[in-house]
């Protein structure tokens, strides 16, 4: 099988075999702002091309993770954010009728949160939630019988959950949502807030001499130095981060909660005010119910979660 993971910066394309093993691999530059049409030919090159250390007959189906929103049953890319001039495009169409292939085409944070129970921070587990916590927030619920999803447009949109009715303007136009209080972009952003306001920090060099060169990482970065507005700034995100979760806690009773994205890479920076967030306001029958972790897959969770429901479906045909 081909498993395939399209990014806003790059695609990843890997052929499998039947065990989950990956036996050759290439990326490219996505050039998201190019036309679908150049863009699809290219991946189906890049496919080819992957592939051709085989008989492409032997080929049983392509498997795609690909940022949404999305419609997971026809294959649609409707409006990715990352992906600026692909609107409505028809990926899995094109793709079976450019390689006579069968294609799946999921959210990358659905088969994030897929991979991880297949292959990482979730393995034995029935139900889990994958939070990722990057450029924007995004999600994935897995529960006994799969990827909880819609029949037209791919759910579980965490970063639009309202967690602030007195919060700032997300992106997508709403009021008080979880992104922009939490996501890496606005730990940059409350953190520029803070130094313009007269806090001191360690960062201030940095953003002064380049205000767009502070980035959540250096956030992070400064925090382990003992940064205080760093530190608090993780600390507000957190917080949000558990709000957010506590609710999912009580709908879903997942046996884990995965943070990924680059923003995980803070570890208790970030998971420690998330927990502390949860134990105040979760309800008493709840309590140490749902394990809050870090992500184990990083980068390779689009790739992985791509294969893990290419061994799914496979198993099941």
């Amino acid at each position: 099988m081909i498993a395939v993971d399209i990014g806003g910066t790059s695609y990843r394309v890997a052929l499998v075999d039947s065990s989950g093993a990956i036996i050759a691999r290439n990326a490219e530059p996505t050039n998201g702002h190019q036309s679908p049409e150049i863009g699809l030919k290219r991946l189906v090159d890049t496919i080819r091309k992957t592939s051709d250390c085989i008989d492409f007959d032997q080929l049983k189906g392509v498997f795609i993770s690909a940022a949404g929103p999305l419609n997971p049953q026809k294959g649609i890319l409707l409006t990715p954010p990352s992906l600026p001039a692909w609107r409505n495009v028809q990926l899995k169409k094109v793709i079976e009728e450019s390689l006579h292939l069968p294609v799946w085409v999921k959210n990358d944070a659905d088969l994030a949160a897929l991979g991880e129970k297949r292959f990482g921070a979730g393995r034995g587990c029935d139900r889990l939630i994958y939070i990722t916590v990057s450029t924007g927030i995004g999600g994935g619920i897995v529960l006994e019988n799969g990827i909880l999803e819609a029949a037209e447009v791919s759910v579980a949109e965490i970063g639009h959950m309202v967690v602030d009715r007195n919060g700032p303007v997300c992106n997508c136009g709403g009021k008080g949502h979880l992104e922009p209080l939490a996501s890496g972009t606005a730990i940059a952003r409350i953190a520029a807030e803070g130094i313009r306001s007269g806090k001191p920090s360690s960062l201030q060099p940095k953003y002064e001499s380049d205000p767009s060169m502070l980035t959540a990482a250096l956030v992070v970065e400064a925090a382990r130095s003992g940064d205080s507005l760093a530190n608090e700034v993780l600390s507000r995100a957190g917080e949000y981060l558990g709000i957010a979760i506590t609710s999912l806690i009580h709908i879903f009773d997942p046996e884990v909660v995965i943070i990924g994205g680059g923003v995980s890479n803070a570890s208790d920076l970030i998971l420690n005010p998330i927990r502390d967030a949860i134990e105040e306001r979760i309800m008493p029958d709840f309590k140490g119910r749902s394990r809050i972790v870090q992500a184990e897959l990083g980068d390779n969770s689009g790739i992985m979660g791509a294969i893990a429901l290419g061994l799914e479906k496979l198993a099941d045909s």
